[in-house]
Parts: structure tokens; C-alpha cells; sequence
């Protein structure tokens, strides 16, 4: 497979399986009508299984006959999907609570949480509300490591959670898929806002930090955010067809990324992936450094712009060093 088909996630892919959504380690897809069609709270664990593999994982079937229209959140990988109806609107919030590490650094704290929060906006709005996971399966015995939490009382049927709502101007309900149990119940709206709150609060400092500042400013900031969805400590993971999961990216790709990082001032991210690259470089090649041009260009413009300020022992070596000849994939 090319390295086009492995790369960071496209817009042909958002429009034919979802939008993204993520917490840096784990992912998930979300389609205009608010079905969740793909959600992994670990990509090294693997998607979560419907119980049925034509099934969504979530859905939300709105009476009538709902208008939805999808926006994130400016500066931020919180996804909103708005359903229009004769008697009322409905606004359903979908996140991978996230939170800054520590103040004004660019470490995230990562709960392993998927988050869905239901409101009526105006009117009332009848619904039903479903999540078919292989997960749910027993109603008793939830597989290890996998909970779902309702702020409402759910039924369930063959693997299947589910429940029809009603709601009024200003109610809300809340659903999290967590990798650690969590308590249901009416509080959990509650959370479930706060962790909204964390959420938003880290993706838009993240974004205050982009440096570009052309009229495609929001363009570009977004493909930002979608390639930061990629990253992880392990490097560039994407979605891989083959293995109906995530893969790491070549290493090409990696790179051109970092660059691409670097042009926007996230140096932080940039430093990330060229240790990552240079560390699988050399273990490829038995220790010889890569001689790929955009490594060796995209180094010295950070070297240019910063120095070797917040560069490991490893890539500033690296940066005095006369690269011999390599291949790297």
C-alpha cells in the first residue's frame, strides 16, 4: 500500500466514513447523522466490535424528519451535530475528554473516555438512543476493561443498549464509553460537561499556538488538528484498510509531518516525531543515520528558528553529523 493511502486522515475519508474525533491515543468517526461508525479508546487495543458488523456502534434515530448539520467547535476536535425537527432542535456534543498535563505545556492527560452529550435546544424532541457494542453484550458482565455509563436508566436487548427519550428546552442526557467503569446516573451530565469544559479549554490553547496567519488561517488550522489526532507516543498512527485498524505511518510521512508542524510553530510536535524517526531510522538500518532530505531540511530550520532548545541529545548530534547515504521508508 502507498504511503498516500496510509497517510494522516483525509478529507475524502471525513466525508465518506465520519469526522474525527480523538484523545491522542484513541479515535473514533462520526457521521452527519450522528452515528458513530468507528471508535477505538486505545488504538493499540483496536476498534470496538458492534455486536452486528452492519450496525453502527451509535446511533441516534430522531423522530420526524431531522435536518442535521455537523461543525466542530472552533479550534477544537469537539464534534457538533445538530438535528432540526418541526417541534424542536437537538444538539449532541461528541468528544474524547482530553486535559492539559500541566499549565501552558503541551503534554495532554488522555481518560480514555468517549463522551456523547444529548441536549434539546429548543422544543421538545423525541429520540432514540442506541449503542451496539460487543462490549454490552452481557448486561451483568461488561468484557474487562470496556463500561458503558448512562446518565438515564438504559434497556438491554441482544448486545444492544438502548432507550427512547423525550426532552424539553434544556434537558440533556449523557453517554460515555470508558476504558475504566463509570458511575451512571443523573450526575453524570454534570461530568460529563466538566469534562467538555477540559476538552475544549485544551484543543484551543493548542490551537492559539498555530503561527499561520493567511486568509485560509481555519483551512489550515484544521488539517492541524486532524494530523494532531495522529500523533502518538509511538509516533504517526493512521488508519490502516488492511489490518481494519491503525498502523504506524511510513517514515517519509512522519517526517513531512513533523515539517509540516514545524511551519505552523508547533516545535513541540515537530521534536516528537524527528526523534521517533531518527530512533526507527537507525534501528532499520543498524545505527546509521537517515539521509532523507526533509529530515536533514526540516532539523535545520528548527535549529535555525530555536537552536537546540527542547531538542534531545540524540537530534542534536544528529544536527553535526554529516549524514551517510540510506534509505528510509
Amino acid at each position: 500500500m502507498s504511503q498516500q493511502e496510509l497517510a494522516a486522515i483525509t478529507l475524502e475519508r471525513q466525508t465518506a466514513c465520519g469526522l474525527p474525533v480523538g484523545d491522542l491515543r484513541g479515535f473514533g468517526r462520526v457521521r452527519a447523522d450522528a452515528s458513530v461508525v468507528q471508535l477505538a479508546l486505545n488504538r493499540d487495543a483496536g476498534l470496538l466490535r458492534p455486536v452486528d458488523p452492519q450496525q453502527s456502534l451509535m446511533t441516534l434515530a430522531v423522530d420526524g424528519d431531522p435536518a442535521w448539520v455537523a461543525a466542530y467547535v472552533p479550534g477544537t476536535n469537539v464534534l457538533e451535530s445538530t438535528a432540526h425537527t418541526a417541534s424542536g432542535e437537538l444538539r449532541v456534543v461528541d468528544f474524547m475528554a482530553l486535559a492539559e498535563g500541566r499549565p501552558g505545556q503541551a503534554e495532554a492527560i488522555s481518560s480514555g473516555r468517549f463522551v456523547r452529550i444529548v441536549t434539546c435546544t429548543e422544543g421538545e424532541v423525541a429520540f432514540e438512543l442506541s449503542c451496539a457494542l460487543w462490549t454490552i453484550a452481557a448486561e451483568a458482565a461488561p468484557a474487562p476493561g470496556w463500561h458503558v455509563a448512562c446518565s438515564r436508566l438504559l434497556a438491554f436487548d441482544e448486545g444492544v443498549a438502548g432507550k427512547a427519550f423525550r426532552l424539553t428546552a434544556g434537558e440533556s442526557v449523557a453517554l460515555v464509553v470508558s476504558e475504566r467503569p463509570v458511575q451512571g446516573g443523573a450526575s453524570l451530565v454534570a461530568s460529563a460537561m466538566h469534562a467538555l469544559g477540559d476538552t475544549i479549554h485544551y484543543w484551543t490553547w493548542w490551537s492559539d499556538r498555530c503561527r499561520y496567519k493567511a486568509a485560509d488561517f481555519d483551512a489550515v488550522l484544521r488539517e492541524a488538528l486532524a494530523l494532531k489526532l495522529a500523533c502518538s507516543a509511538a509516533g504517526l498512527r493512521v488508519e490502516d484498510p488492511r489490518a481494519s485498524g491503525f498502523s504506524a505511518a511510513p517514515l517519509g510521512e512522519s517526517t513531512r509531518a513533523a515539517a509540516r508542524f514545524l511551519s505552523l510553530g508547533y516545535r513541540h510536535e515537530c521534536v516528537e516525531l524527528l526523534a521517533y524517526v531518527q530512533g526507527q531510522a537507525m534501528s532499520a538500518t543498524h545505527e546509521r543515520w537517515p539521509s532523507d532530505p526533509t529530515f536533514a531540511t526540516t532539523l535545520g530550520h528548527y535549529l535555525e528558528a530555536y537552536g537546540e532548545v527542547g531538542l534531545p541529545e540524540s537530534l542534536c548530534a544528529a544536527a553535526h553529523v554529516p549524514p551517510p547515504q540510506s534509505r528510509m521508508a
